[in-house]
């Protein structure tokens, strides 16, 4: 199924997360954490999203992340959902790095592109909480 024959009669909600994340490339995998948000292993590299605050040994890193999370469930074989909204922040210039996991998305931003970020896609449609 296609995101636009979903779109039509479908209201897409999310919510912002108060927290603020970091990604970082780590050594080794983690100790399990309630801060920790994922852990992303590809053979070749291990990422870790956690809160911030969480001492990591970390070899590179980027911080002040904020989270948009998809809260609508959509089915598994939906096709377009991601580009549609990736589109949409990408023509205002707002850099996300994008992490799904079974049946939500999560958008992850720089905290200065946030408020803007909000404000496009609720101009498109997309009712999002501030938790």
């Amino acid at each position: 199924m296609r995101f636009e024959e979903i779109n039509k009669d479908t209201q897409i909600r999310a919510s912002v997360r108060h927290k603020s994340y970091a990604i970082s490339k780590v050594k080794e995998f983690p100790k399990q954490d309630d801060k920790i948000f994922a852990v992303i292993t590809d053979g070749m590299e291990i990422s870790v999203v956690a809160e911030s605050d969480l001492d990591l040994d970390w070899v590179s890193q980027e911080k002040q992340l904020k989270i948009i999370s998809f809260d609508t469930k959509l089915p598994f074989d939906l096709i377009g959902f991601l580009a549609y909204i990736t589109k949409l922040l990408a023509d205002q210039d707002i850099s996300i790095f994008a992490l799904s996991a079974f049946s939500t998305d999560h958008i992850f931003m720089k905290e200065e592109y946030l408020e803007r970020a909000v404000e496009v896609l609720k101009a498109n449609g997309v009712i999002i909480d501030v938790e």
